[in-house]
């Protein structure tokens, strides 16, 4: 995993932009910093540095909610403000940068072969057919059915 901090690359505005710029001192909750390859992945997907560093904002308040405040008598670490302070900068970056609204997800509909179905009628539907068919492609009624289990 690599680290550069220039700021005539993207990688290097969003070095800059979440104050992670300096080798071995990064602003992870362990210490470390993001790596060019993290930080590349969220630009792939955000599709401009503003995004992605508030993309980075989003993780690191996703990584400082795991962590727990601390405290050693009088000393007291609210880690929970940390997050709450990316969470903050993030809503600031996607305000002005825009980005967040890609879903990475998919939808199918789904047609029940079963008693059950409000279109199948319950005697229409076997034991056999459910398990000698089970993840195949079936033609039911006139549909392709997959039963799956």
């Amino acid at each position: 995993m690599s680290f550069t901090y220039d700021t005539a690359t993207d990688i290097g505005k969003i070095r800059f932009a979440i104050g992670d710029v300096t080798s071995g001192a990064g602003i992870k909750p362990d210490g470390t910093n993001f790596s060019d390859e993290e930080i590349q992945l969220l630009l792939t997907r955000e599709g401009n540095w503003g995004a992605a560093a508030a993309a980075c904002c989003e993780t690191l308040s996703v990584w400082y909610a795991r962590v727990v405040n601390i405290s050693v008598g009088p000393r007291r670490e609210d880690l929970g403000a940390i997050r709450q302070a990316y969470v903050d900068l993030a809503a600031q970056f996607r305000k002005q940068y825009g980005g967040g609204g890609v879903a990475h997800g998919f939808s199918a509909g789904v047609v029940r072969v079963d008693g059950y179905s409000q279109d199948v009628a319950s005697d229409a539907v076997t034991p056999e057919y459910d398990t000698v068919n089970v993840g195949q492609p079936t033609e039911y009624g006139g549909r392709v059915v997959y039963i799956i289990s």
